[in-house]
């Protein structure tokens, strides 16, 4: 055996991969400045991400974020960005509620697709501008606008004490007694006008025009039906060929009358100063 001293090695160790400071070891300046670069492609990423949200969506973010690459068959909820519970505005103190916007705009999508006739019906049509408006702001105003008519017309019916409940709740039990009512009066053999039973579509028509109805009738009563303004509207309205006047009486009547209800009613429907629909992003509730 040798009896040579054995001396470390003073070389400097190196990494797997390769041999010397080239192969493995990184100085201390040259890993700060990887990190420093690494740090600015992040921020530079998250920057440009941002700025192609932003051209994506041109109104600067108060297009609902849901609508976006929607067809023109997406749910109603996706298109408006409204959630059942959200409190979308208020008429006269009282919540009209998402479940209530929804309920129209469901009702209203039809009509409003029709309205942008030509346009590619596929991803995006939703968010596509047209005359200045894309369909999903036309829908949410027209949806927004006959909720609020609607919540009118029931505050308006509690007054009368026509109603009790003029939430969305109350809308639902109203629904669910009405067709209980009729299943309960077939089963016992009795004749059920109308349809079997009511979806909450056609239940919100059928209700709004018997409140219509009664509301009117009541509001008739301080209106001027005198035989001076009814002549003076059938000299307004008459067209060649019309019924005499003493014929067209009551229809004169009536049409007055149903006028000057219809324009009371969209003055209450006004929403309240405070709940200014065009509001940002709508509240939650703390249920319909």
């Amino acid at each position: 055996m040798s009896s040579a001293t054995t001396r470390p090695s003073t070389r400097p160790k190196t990494r797997p991969g390769g041999g010397g400071a080239a192969g493995g070891t990184v100085p201390r300046r040259r890993r700060a400045t990887v990190l420093v670069l690494a740090g600015t492609v992040l921020a530079v990423a998250l920057a440009l991400t941002a700025v192609l949200a932003l051209a994506g969506n041109p109104s600067g973010g108060t297009s609902p974020a849901g609508a976006a690459g929607a067809d023109a068959s997406a749910p109603a909820e996706r298109v408006l960005g409204i959630r059942p519970a959200d409190v979308v505005t208020t008429v006269a103190g009282e919540p009209v509620t998402g479940a209530e916007v929804l309920r129209a705009a469901r009702a209203l999508r039809a009509e409003v697709i029709s309205e942008f006739t030509g346009r590619d019906l596929g991803p995006g049509f939703w968010e596509r501008v047209q005359d200045g408006v894309t369909p999903a702001a036309r829908l949410r105003e027209r949806a927004v606008d006959a909720a609020a008519l609607d919540k009118a017309r029931r505050t308006w019916a509690r007054e009368a004490g026509l109603l009790a409940d003029v939430s969305e709740r109350g809308f639902q039990r109203e629904l669910t007694a009405g067709n209980r009512r009729r299943a309960e009066a077939a089963r016992a053999g009795r004749p059920v006008p109308g349809v079997p039973s009511y979806d909450e579509y056609t239940y919100a028509q059928v209700r709004a025009a018997e409140l219509d109805s009664a509301l009117s009738k009541l509001y008739a009563h301080g209106l001027d039906l005198s035989e001076r303004r009814l002549r003076e509207q059938y000299a307004r309205a008459a067209v060649p060929g019309a019924p005499p006047f003493e014929q067209a009486r009551e229809n004169v009547r009536r049409q007055i009358v149903l006028q000057e209800y219809e324009r009371a009613l969209r003055a209450r429907a006004a929403t309240d100063p405070s709940e200014p629909r065009a509001a940002a992003s709508p509240r939650p509730s703390g249920g319909p």
